[in-house]
């Protein structure tokens, strides 16, 4: 059961880190930030279905394929909602959904050689948010902040503490009570707290969040690196390297860490739950990502007072898939902890 439970983690980890990577070639809205509003269609449940009128994009110097992959196309309104329509001779009148009627000539459809081209039925799988975008759209690219943020954080977190846990356990006498007293020190702090601290000196920018969230969990990392490397230091392996005259550093990176990384492992994939977690905090707070640009907890926090209005959906999506990553990280982290056969 843990093996399968292990197995599904995995794939669904993989499957949404594929899909973010690739966000804009698999999401219905494709503006960058996936920021298209319309207002008409706003607060609509899951599976919600209308007729769009495509507009004329008017798209000058659209940019490089490798730009629109990352930050999506520079479009905000190319189509329009619309509850019924009649074709005219070169014109089309549609009414909106909210009564309002208008009507447009071919030179300001997508298609103005075929009328009929441009109605086409346009689906919310998981319905639009208060200013009527696509929850899907921007959910899958706030599931890409937070893993990238997750990644960076724990690549982060990882490197400090091997190194310091390393040079502390390895070395001794006083390198190892300085860097223990640091980590005391580091280890004292509310994460969160430290976290605001860093965000509001620097700024709210990506790069800021991603180094303020790893600066605060590579004690975890110190700590256990520094426990393993103190209880195979003395053993004869090591010994015998020393007693053929290897550096320090061939014999930390070649001789110690590959035999302790099935712990740094374990720790990397609960870091990454916690990264997920604080990122999702600051940006509910509003310390993290800034709207328009999406993230799970920048979403949570625009909605959660529909939780209580009669339109649940629109908040528990979000919470919910702040959950499946942290529950999917934790199962990771503990079939990485049986796979090793490690002490909990």
């Amino acid at each position: 059961m843990k093996s399968l439970s292990f197995k599904i983690s995995v794939v669904f980890i993989l499957a949404l880190s594929i899909v973010s990577i690739f966000a804009y070639l698999v999401i219905p809205d494709k503006s960058s930030n996936a920021n298209q509003q319309q207002l008409e269609i706003a607060l609509k449940a899951p599976f919600f279905k209308t007729d769009v009128l495509l507009l004329n994009e008017n798209v000058k110097d659209r940019p490089s394929f490798i730009k629109r992959l990352f930050f999506g196309e520079s479009l905000q309104s190319n189509f329009l909602p619309i509850k019924t329509y009649h074709f005219l001779k070169d014109e089309v009148q549609i009414s909106t959904p909210i009564g309002r009627n208008k009507i447009f000539n071919k030179d300001q459809l997508k298609f103005p050689g075929s009328l009929e081209k441009n109605i086409i039925q346009k689906s919310y799988l998981f319905g639009t948010d208060r200013y009527g975008r696509c929850v899907l759209s921007r959910l899958i690219l706030g599931i890409r902040v937070s893993l990238f943020i997750g990644f960076l954080a724990v690549i982060v977190s990882v490197f400090i503490g091997i190194t310091l846990g390393a040079i502390a356990a390895y070395f001794g006498g006083i390198i190892d009570q300085l860097i223990l007293y640091i980590i005391n020190v580091t280890w004292s702090l509310p994460t969160l707290l430290l976290v605001f601290a860093i965000v509001l000196s620097f700024g709210k920018s990506i790069s800021i969040i991603f180094l303020a969230v790893g600066l605060t969990m590579w004690v975890d990392v110190a700590r256990i690196v520094r426990g393993q490397i103190l209880s195979i230091k003395t053993q004869q392996y090591i010994t015998a390297a020393k007693g053929l005259a290897y550096s320090h550093k061939t014999i930390i990176l070649k001789h110690i860490l590959p035999n302790i990384l099935g712990p740094i492992l374990v720790i990397a994939s609960a870091n990454f739950a916690i990264a997920i977690l604080i990122e999702s905090g600051l940006s509910y707070l509003g310390f993290g990502i800034q709207p328009p640009a999406p993230s799970i907890g920048n979403m949570l926090y625009e909605n959660y007072g529909y939780a209580i209005s009669g339109k649940p959906f629109i908040a528990l999506i979000p919470a919910l898939m702040i959950m499946s990553l942290v529950l999917m990280f934790n199962i990771i982290g503990s079939g990485l902890r049986d796979k090793f056969d490690l002490k909990s």
